[in-house]
C-alpha cells in the first residue's frame, strides 16, 4: 500500500471467531476481509483479540496463518486504551467478555462493521456481519 492507503478507514473489525475462522480458511471469514483489501480499505484486530486467538491456537500452522493476517499491509492490530474503562465495562457486561468489548470499542471508534460468528453476544443496534457457523 501507498503512504496514501496507510490513511485508508478501518471499515471492518474482527473479532476472536472472525480471526479463527480466517486462520482456519473459511470463507465467511476471507471473502469479507478480501472485500476490504479489493476496496482498498483496512481491517482491524484489536491487541485483545490477538491475545486471546493466539492462546487458542495450539497448532503452530494457525499460528503462522495468524502472523500472516497481522503482517498484511490492510490491517491494523489496534490497542486498547487504559482511559477508556468506563466503555469497555459497559460493552463487558454486555457481550459478557473483555475481548468483545475491545471490539466494540474499536468497531464504534472506526465507525466499522464487526465480523462475527458470535453475533447473539452484541445484543441490538451494532453494525455486526454475522457469519454462519
Amino acid at each position: 500500500m501507498s503512504a496514501e492507503d496507510q490513511e485508508a478507514p478501518i471499515t471492518l473489525v474482527l473479532d476472536r471467531s472472525a480471526v479463527l475462522a480466517y486462520v482456519a480458511g473459511s470463507i465467511h471469514a476471507v471473502e469479507p476481509v478480501a472485500e476490504v483489501v479489493t476496496d482498498r480499505q483496512r481491517v482491524g484486530i484489536t491487541s485483545v483479540t490477538v491475545a486471546e486467538a493466539l492462546a487458542l491456537l495450539a497448532d503452530p500452522k494457525g499460528r503462522e496463518d495468524l502472523h500472516a493476517l497481522l503482517v498484511m499491509d490492510v490491517c491494523v492490530v489496534l490497542p486498547t486504551w487504559g482511559e477508556d474503562w468506563l466503555e469497555l465495562a459497559y460493552w463487558r457486561q454486555v457481550t459478557s467478555r473483555a475481548d468483545l468489548a475491545t471490539t466494540v470499542r474499536a468497531a464504534l471508534e472506526h465507525r466499522a462493521s464487526i465480523l462475527t460468528g458470535e453475533g447473539h453476544r452484541y445484543g441490538d443496534g451494532l453494525p455486526v456481519i454475522h457469519m454462519p457457523e
